[in-house]
């Protein structure tokens, strides 16, 4: 090749670069970043801060992921500040050194949501000496009242998918299974969206799981995935039979994950077999569906179609009568890193929506089929007053009840939904 054909080819490289990555990036970017962005949430919920109540703030830190089973709140938290501080790769922290605490042992509680009595969930058969530092996580009924508990494990070691069985009333976990996927490319697992398996054993599992970084620990190679909004995330799913499987690439941050458990679908048939994902350096919540027991077949797993957004979402939840989905992040992500090294000093703004599912329509294909849903602000937090960098939220509007938490909540925000109950006229 000469010059000249090399630096046609150069400068094409750069066009198409520029024509789906920068200037995309570029027309969206002072919204993402908060620049542009009404800071006001919609006046329906312009009363929600004042309700706001924390729930067991002295015992509930960082919970950045919790869920939400019928009357019980799941939520995985840090037992640890130091050790946080030190290892935490979603935050870019790599020091395993943790001085005179040797392993990292997180903690999972369960909080009763009609009397507020929190438990702490002891795992009696977890080996000690392994490190516990949760992240992600999903629950998923396999029976009345037995429950399988999916949580990303950041060991030192390895990033892994732990597995536990949990029975209604108990107040321990028992321990079923460790899912290392670094072989196959999963090294950074974010959050889970645990398949519904009726009926099947505690040794089967079948779930989706996203990797948000391709780079581990390069503090360069991070820098240029965030800076550079590279589409280096990725969707791994995993059966007993298949093992760890790649099924979408090409995602920037892949992060927060949901989908429906069957309990769900009564106000929304049309939505089974959906999953929802966030790009969130794309501000893009993308909708797939999966065909159960035949996802890894032609046709097992398609992209419906994408949903923008302007903020970068975390994770992802939905309501449990199934008619919201709930986005929640980071309203101004430039000021996060530097909150998570000073919390006290820097606030980093939460941001939560929730778009509605039964305004979908109920045929989904790939060429736009798929109706534009109403898109409800919830909270729009600049200073951080409910709460910083948050990453978890979901409402329910039979209990006018709304919860949200983060990285560095104290607690978790119990807030009423409404002024009144929904079907209440307002009064003043």
């Amino acid at each position: 090749m000469d010059r000249s054909a090399a630096k046609a080819t150069f400068a094409s490289t750069i066009a198409l670069l520029a024509a789906y990555f920068i200037l995309p990036w570029a027309v969206k970017y002072p919204t993402l970043l908060g620049k542009t962005r009404l800071w006001e949430p919609d006046p329906q919920f312009a009363h929600v801060r004042e309700t706001c109540v924390a729930l067991h703030p002295s015992q509930l830190h960082g919970c950045e992921k919790f869920k939400i089973v019928g009357d019980t709140l799941f939520a995985a938290c840090v037992s640890s500040w130091a050790s946080r501080k030190k290892w935490f790769p979603p935050m870019g922290e790599f020091d395993m050194s943790l001085g005179d605490e040797a392993v990292i042992r997180d903690s999972l509680y369960m909080v009763n949501l009609k009397t507020q009595e929190l438990t702490l969930l002891s795992m009696p058969d977890f080996p000690k000496y392994i490190d516990f530092c949760v992240h992600g996580m999903d629950i998923v009924e396999v029976s009345p009242g037995d429950f399988s508990i999916y949580m990303v494990n950041h060991r030192r070691s390895a990033s892994v998918i732990e597995k536990f069985s949990y029975k209604a009333g108990s107040k321990e976990v028992l321990h079923v299974a460790t899912y290392n996927g670094t072989h196959q490319g999963l090294i950074n697992p974010n959050d889970i969206f645990a398949v519904p398996t009726s009926g099947t054993s505690d040794i089967e599992s079948e779930f989706f799981v996203t990797n948000d970084h391709y780079f581990r620990s390069s503090r360069l190679g991070r820098a240029l995935e965030k800076y550079l909004r590279l589409p280096t995330g990725s969707v791994y799913y995993y059966s007993t039979s298949t093992g760890f499987l790649k099924m979408i690439s090409g995602l920037s941050n892949a992060n927060g994950i949901a989908g429906f458990q069957s309990h769900k679908l009564d106000s929304a048939p049309g939505l089974a077999n959906m999953v929802f994902v966030a790009s969130i350096l794309e501000g893009v919540v993308i909708a797939y569906r999966y065909a159960p027991g035949k996802v890894t077949e032609k046709g097992g797993f398609l992209k419906l179609r994408s949903f923008d957004f302007d903020f970068v979402m975390d994770n992802l939840a939905i309501s449990q009568d199934g008619r919201w989905l709930y986005l929640t992040g980071h309203g101004e992500p430039a000021n996060l890193d530097w909150h998570w090294r000073s919390p006290n000093n820097i606030p980093s703004a939460s941001v939560s929506y929730r778009m509605s599912l039964t305004e979908l329509g109920s045929h989904f294909g790939n060429r736009g089929e798929m109706g534009e849903p109403r898109v409800e602000k919830i909270v729009v937090d600049r200073m951080g007053l409910i709460g910083n960098a948050s990453t978890t939220a979901v409402g329910d509007d039979a209990l006018n009840k709304y919860w949200i938490s983060g990285l560095t909540f104290r607690g978790i925000m119990e807030c009423r939904l409404y002024k009144s109950t929904p079907h209440e006229e307002e009064t003043d």
